[in-house]
């Protein structure tokens, strides 16, 4: 557990150790050897023959039924074991397929980690960051219950939301105090920028629209589009929330870090405006969870100073 409340990302190991199993599955089957092969003819000539004897037993030994039995026995027999030679071949190709897909997956992570790190080299002064809103991003999607399809673009547009930043001056990026007005302009564009990178690649278009949302607000005065409400996909309102969180306990040239007990103060202050009070509701559970009895009074009280109803928590499920 970090200093910050929640552990580095960890998704791209556990993402390697499947991928392992997978080739370890496809290694110990593959495609169904020769010499079982084989053994499946030689067992189904057997068995067809076997049925033959004990069908033929009750019967009148003629010719008409010798080569009934034999035509009836034979093709079943044929059909059967061509039947299961085929279906082994088949779930070996399956496994195949898999490992080639979870490879080409492979190289897609491997790729976002070379630009995260890039990132980082460039803009030490957010070094990790793209690490930690990973993590939390995917915990609240998860607790607002997104299919795994969601998730996944999440995670995706979580990794991947400041690569705009690159068409952003050096200069604003570290300067040590607040940005004028033309400097602000130019940063309010990397959400764009971000979005005609990401959006060229068909893979990565839902996360690209993440990306582009991701500083909206809830109440519509955000950037780029001024997206409101329900406009804003559910992803960009979490991962609004988690960026800002995370902004909040990271060190900026512009001022020292917040604890996290008064980044989360703040988060809850702005839901219904700067967020959505949905998202809010499961960040606070959350927050509550990895903090000590204080914490979870203050977040009480925070609440408290809400507009009735605006965000419902369930305290029962906080422990």
């Amino acid at each position: 557990m970090s200093g910050n409340g929640y552990s580095h990302i960890d998704s791209y190991e556990r993402f390697e150790r499947r991928s392992q199993m997978t080739a370890w599955r496809v290694n110990r089957g593959g495609a169904v050897p020769p010499k079982v092969s084989r053994w499946i003819w030689v067992i189904g000539v057997v068995t067809t023959v076997a049925s033959m004897a004990v069908l033929l037993m009750g019967q009148e030994p003629t010719a008409f039924n010798y080569m009934a039995t034999f035509v009836l026995l034979g093709s079943m027999g044929l059909l059967a074991f061509v039947s299961a030679s085929r279906a082994l071949n088949a779930g070996a190709r399956y496994e195949e397929t898999v490992l080639k897909v979870e490879a080409v997956e492979r190289s897609y992570h491997s790729l976002r980690q070379v630009f995260t790190t890039a990132m980082d080299l460039r803009d030490q002064v957010t070094g990790g960051h793209s690490d930690r809103v990973v993590h939390l991003s995917l915990e609240l999607g998860r607790g607002l219950g997104l299919a795994e399809d969601r998730i996944h673009h999440l995670e995706w547009a979580a990794f991947l939301h400041d690569i705009g930043k690159v068409h952003v001056s050096e200069e604003i990026l570290t300067k040590p105090g607040p940005l004028d007005g033309d400097e602000w302009g130019e940063m309010q564009q990397h959400p764009y920028f971000s979005y005609s990178i990401l959006s060229r690649v068909e893979h990565l278009q839902d996360a690209a629209e993440i990306v582009y949302s991701h500083h909206e607000r809830y109440d519509g005065m955000g950037y780029p589009r001024c997206l409101r409400g329900g406009e804003i996909p559910l992803e960009a309102r979490i991962f609004s929330v988690v960026d800002a969180y995370d902004a909040m306990v990271s060190v900026r040239p512009y001022r020292q870090p917040l604890n996290h007990d008064d980044a989360v103060r703040e988060i809850i202050s702005h839901a219904g405006t700067q967020f959505d009070p949905q998202v809010v509701a499961v960040f606070a559970r959350w927050a509550v969870s990895v903090s000590d009895e204080s914490t979870r009074k203050m977040v009480a009280e925070e609440l408290e100073r809400l507009p009735a109803g605006l965000v419902r928590l369930e305290r029962a499920r906080w422990a």
